[in-house]
């Protein structure tokens, strides 16, 4: 055994991660928050140096190094996804947004494609749609009309195209008219129309949806999908076998149309990123070591400006994590005066068993 052995203190820290604004004046914290579960926390001092050669001996050594720059950053690893945390990470503000209703909320919908409202988490049977003054027809079961699907939780809808059976309900497609005459042969479950297609030509309207109102017959009002056109023929799809004589006006359903939506949401939080300009924040570690009977130890970072983060997965395998990291900047309030020598970045303290 040797007569100088020290006295070994081992480490393994866990504990509550706090941040909070710092006064500029005084440099004091102005109240912490606890962000929540930190599953990885760091502090990092480089330095840059420049080495001096000596060229006197023959052997080149470094002979002297002059430090040019000590920069200290800190990084931690953030698994409590909530929004004040979601808003430190992105320089951003958090909104608290109170349950409320949304009244003729205007925005754009093309057929077949989703349109999100401004608000999530719609209360179920609240959502009206309208187009002018007309009230648009929910999805409620199969092979029955219907103009929209709408998806509550996410506070979207998707408009019909007119592609699946059942067709439209109440919604009017505007676009590209088509003079249409009558039946003259029917492949399969497509009847071709024979006609006038004002702006046609070769496939013009092949693979478009066409809503078809004021025929005569069984299928005199619905939504039928073109699968091939030509100058003078028209072929529209899922019409029936049956050849029946038709006359009227076919409308092309796409582009896009101005709609209206009035529906109740619930509370919910907004998180605006890459608002708010760079500022300093204390941060302070309120750890135990585990190796020595959860004695405490306590860091305090006294200036860290954090960057936004580089990355916010959104769709893994595992617990969803950022990291928030940035500078310890130097604290000019903090001056090392008497003989404590105080530190102007950041301190430890612990007790040793």
């Amino acid at each position: 055994m040797s007569t100088f052995d020290a006295a070994n203190y081992y480490f393994s820290g866990q504990g509550v991660v706090m941040i909070g604004s710092r006064d500029p004046v005084t440099g004091n914290p102005q109240g912490l928050r606890p962000v929540g579960n930190v599953s990885d926390l760091k502090i990092t001092v480089a330095t840059t140096v420049i080495d001096h050669k000596g060229s006197q001996d023959g052997q080149r050594a470094i002979d002297a190094r002059l430090q040019t720059e000590t920069k200290a950053t800190a990084s931690m690893t953030i698994d409590n996804w909530n929004s004040q945390n979601l808003a430190k990470a992105l320089r951003g503000n958090e909104v608290n947004v109170p349950a409320g209703t949304s009244t003729s909320e205007a925005y754009e919908a093309s057929p077949g494609l989703v349109s999100g409202f401004k608000y999530i988490n719609i209360t179920p049977g609240t959502l009206v749609v309208k187009q002018g003054a007309t009230s648009l027809v929910p999805y409620s079961v199969p092979l029955t009309p219907w103009d929209y699907k709408e998806n509550d939780a996410a506070g979207s809808i998707i408009l019909n195209d007119g592609t699946e059976d059942g067709g439209f309900s109440a919604f009017v497609a505007s676009g590209t008219s088509l003079v249409l005459t009558a039946v003259a042969t029917t492949i399969g479950d497509e009847a071709v129309y024979t006609g006038t297609i004002t702006g046609g030509g070769s496939n013009a309207f092949a693979g478009l949806v066409f809503q078809i109102a004021g025929f005569v017959g069984v299928n005199n009002n619905g939504s039928y999908k073109c699968v091939g056109s030509s100058a003078t023929t028209l072929v529209l799809s899922n019409l029936g076998a049956t050849a029946e004589t038709h006359a009227g006006t076919a409308i092309n359903v796409s582009g896009v149309y101005n709609l209206t939506a009035t529906y109740n949401y619930s509370a919910q939080y907004l998180t605006n990123s890459l608002t708010q300009p760079l500022t300093d924040n204390w941060v302070r570690f309120e750890g135990l070591n585990t190796l020595e009977s959860n004695s405490p130890v306590v860091v305090d970072i006294f200036r860290f400006s954090n960057d936004p983060l580089k990355e916010l997965a959104l769709i893994s395998d595992t617990f969803g994590q950022f990291v928030l990291e940035g500078a310890v900047l130097k604290d000019f309030t903090r001056a090392n005066t008497g003989v404590n020598l105080n530190s102007a970045y950041f301190t430890v303290k612990k007790i040793d068993s």
